[in-house]
């Protein structure tokens, strides 16, 4: 069961990752589609997840990220508009981590 939440952690910290690297460079649009699917699946994933066991705040917060970065019905911006978003997106994600890997072993 640790290993799977180590492994949801890591997943997660790579989304923010590359969010960060998107909110400071150029990358071809493909790059961003890639992204915007890895987290809306991720975004989906963590809703369904906190909706089964932790505060429904970060919940509400997911669902958010995973409407707002879908490849379906994407949000159309200049570049300049998404790098606030981005980099708010990236510290979400990482402060998440945190608090569910911390979370996770103060349970354990």
């Amino acid at each position: 069961m640790v290993s799977k939440r180590v492994w949801e952690v890591a997943l997660t910290v790579l989304v923010a990752i590359i969010l960060l690297a998107a909110a400071e460079g150029r990358y071809p649009y493909g790059f961003y589609i890639a992204l915007r699917t890895a987290a809306t699946v991720g975004g989906i994933y963590w809703a369904m997840r906190v909706y089964q066991s932790g505060p429904r705040g970060w919940m509400w917060a997911f669902l958010a990220m995973a409407l707002l970065l879908n490849p379906i019905l994407p949000v159309r911006m200049h570049q300049a508009d998404w790098q606030p978003i981005d980099l708010t997106l990236s510290l979400l994600l990482l402060g998440w981590s945190g608090y569910w890997f911390w979370h996770t072993r103060q349970r354990a």
